[in-house]
């Protein structure tokens, strides 16, 4: 299905924007976040129409709108210097959860961790950089931001991660992440949620690989 928006909460249209002259449009992306008066889209489906075969999807890319209205009809264009353009991250890695931490992007691909960082240059205003080459998170709504970091679960550890590294903080359950079912759209449907009362934090996974009640911890 195609993203939507409104301003009034009745009348929906789809957003989406065209890329360049060809016209190609941005159909679909995983995640949408403001940044530095920009509208981001991370890990994209662009194309001619929803539906069609010849679509591509640039996993490993980030998109990004003109400064101030991204519903502008020339917001997105590439071909126009000063509106739009993208970002693709040197690996051939998914991204699969992005969250605003402080002054950057943490962005989190399948086996690594990078930052989206704010340089500020007209034509190329964000640049990528790899924070951490072994630990990444394959479950987008596992996330969960406090003011120390982000914490999110991996393929291989549960892990804390801010703009300068990333390190574990399952070493006594270290067995955990690998009892989550790979089956069936296991890693995906992984959630996490802060209790600001209690002060914990809860994640809820689907752990047998042939069925059964979803665990937590």
């Amino acid at each position: 299905s195609s993203v939507r928006y409104t301003s009034d909460a009745v009348t929906f249209t789809d957003f989406q924007p065209q890329l360049d002259s060809v016209p190609t449009f941005l159909l679909q992306a995983r995640i949408f976040i403001p940044y530095y008066g920009r509208l981001l889209a991370f890990n994209t489906i662009e194309g001619t129409a929803l539906g069609n075969p010849n679509n591509k999807n640039f996993f490993n890319r980030v998109r990004f709108s003109q400064e101030g209205n991204p519903i502008d009809p020339d917001a997105w264009r590439t071909d126009i210097f000063g509106r739009g353009g993208f970002a693709d991250a040197p690996t051939s890695e998914r991204i699969v959860n992005a969250i605003f931490f402080k002054n950057t992007i943490l962005v989190f691909f399948e086996r690594s961790t990078w930052q989206l960082r704010f340089v500020g240059e007209y034509g190329t205003p964000f640049l990528f950089e790899r924070i951490s080459s072994d630990f990444g998170s394959e479950s987008t709504f596992s996330g969960i931001l406090f003011d120390q970091g982000v914490l999110a679960i991996g393929d291989r550890a549960i892990i804390s991660a801010v703009s300068t590294s990333v390190q574990r903080i399952d070493e006594d359950i270290p067995d955990v992440v690998f009892s989550i079912r790979n089956r069936l759209g296991g890693p995906q449907r992984v959630y996490g949620v802060r209790d600001f009362q209690k002060e914990v934090v809860y994640w809820s996974y689907p752990q047998s690989e042939f069925g059964g009640a979803e665990q937590y911890f």
